[in-house]
């Protein structure tokens, strides 16, 4: 069926550690949510399995391929908490940006590649406006529209930063419905998130991190012994 697999993995900015001696495994086909005080390395964590950082020691996996031949089959997407804050005047509809995602898939025939557009944007309910410029969006709408470059993609393992950040309530409650439904279908959705109450209402299991992995686990469990303490990143806290 396929994993996510960091083995002793560890990475710095600026001789700061960031990552230090992080393993953890992630199967295919399960909503993880992945949690942790500011600056502990949740963001960083993304970027690595996503390709866009190497680790400086250890290895990341997906599927048992390395993050670049998994790139380049299009198994892994990344939606970045920032990209809604850059679309406002970003010159291109719904269609296009979602198209944007098939330019490296050279053997996709321009037919598929419109059925998968198409597809895409009907299951996260934005076919509707495929027309509108991404910079006339909602945060929400935005968010939509980019699980949906996903969606066209094929893509097989859906990484998140943040995407409800910026967005009310109403809206981010769609979004957590949309990445439920798409995960029972099959997608792997990877999301870090401080709304770890709501999250926790339709994930599978909670990963903290604090530079390593504090907890790994179902979200009850999470919320039960670590929410509720002084200690609530850490192990026996």
């Amino acid at each position: 069926m396929g994993e996510i697999r960091l083995e002793k993995v560890y990475f710095s900015y600026e001789q700061e550690d960031i990552v230090q001696d992080l393993s953890l495994v992630i199967p295919a086909g399960t909503f993880t949510i992945v949690v942790g005080p500011n600056g502990a390395g949740k963001t960083t964590l993304l970027r690595l399995v996503a390709g866009l950082l190497s680790p400086e020691e250890g290895k990341v996996t997906i599927d048992g391929r390395s993050v670049g031949e998994a790139q380049r089959q299009g198994l892994i997407h990344l939606v970045p908490q920032i990209y809604n804050k850059n679309a406002s005047q970003f010159p291109a509809t719904v269609y296009e940006i979602v198209g944007l995602g098939l330019l490296v898939q050279a053997n996709v025939s321009r037919h598929e590649r419109q059925q998968r557009i198409e597809d895409a944007l009907h299951k996260v309910g934005m076919w509707e406006l495929r027309d509108r410029r991404i910079g006339e969006l909602s945060g929400g709408q935005q968010q939509r529209v980019m699980i949906a470059q996903a969606l066209a993609r094929h893509s097989k393992y859906l990484l998140l930063d943040e995407p409800t950040s910026g967005v009310d309530m109403k809206a981010s409650a769609h979004i957590f419905e949309l990445l439920r439904s798409l995960c029972r279908q099959g997608l792997t959705i990877i999301m870090v998130t401080h709304d770890i109450t709501e999250a926790a209402k339709v994930a599978d299991e909670v990963i903290c991190v604090d530079r390593h992995v504090c907890y790994q686990g179902d979200c009850q469990g999470f919320l039960e012994s670590h929410m509720g303490t002084a200690l609530s990143w850490h192990i026996g806290g």
